[in-house]
């Protein structure tokens, strides 16, 4: 009998990571001037002033934790970092909700028109993603069909 792990859940959650942090990245940084604009509309001070530095931060460490997601030594760093990431987007998210406002979405590409409550939803669900592969590491067996 053999013992196989299961790497296929943290390299398949990795790759959907890739995808979307890399598109938002990619998108930011193509429209960043409507992106800093979209920051200065935020209600909270701190933000519009920082939008310049947010909009540069922001796809760099999208792209940093793609990067550690393609590489297997720091793939499950790269989990946390997204989780920890998402997570932030989450807190933003919930006080853009709780404000009342109608603001545009600061994301890029076509998630940025998703209403903030679909965002949240959204955000979840790639937060399960990331962090499901460091709360479940299964190990499956393969019988070689002798019987030790």
């Amino acid at each position: 009998m053999k013992t196989l792990n299961a790497n296929s859940l943290q390299l398949t959650a990795a790759v959907i990571l890739i995808v979307l942090f890399g598109y938002t990245a990619v998108s930011k940084i193509l429209a960043y001037d409507k992106f800093i604009f979209q920051l200065r509309l935020v209600q909270m001070p701190i933000v519009a002033l920082l939008a310049p530095l947010i909009g540069v931060l922001v796809p760099t460490v999208e792209m940093i934790i793609v990067w550690m997601l393609c590489k297997d030594n720091l793939r499950m760093r790269g989990l946390y970092a997204s989780f920890l990431l998402l997570l932030v987007f989450e807190i933003y998210i919930t006080i853009m909700l709780l404000s009342g406002k109608n603001l545009p979405c600061t994301c890029g590409g076509i998630i940025s028109h998703m209403s903030w409550k679909t965002h949240l939803v959204f955000n979840a669900v790639f937060m399960i993603i990331s962090i499901l592969p460091n709360i479940y590491k299964p190990k499956y067996r393969i019988f070689s069909g002798s019987h030790e």
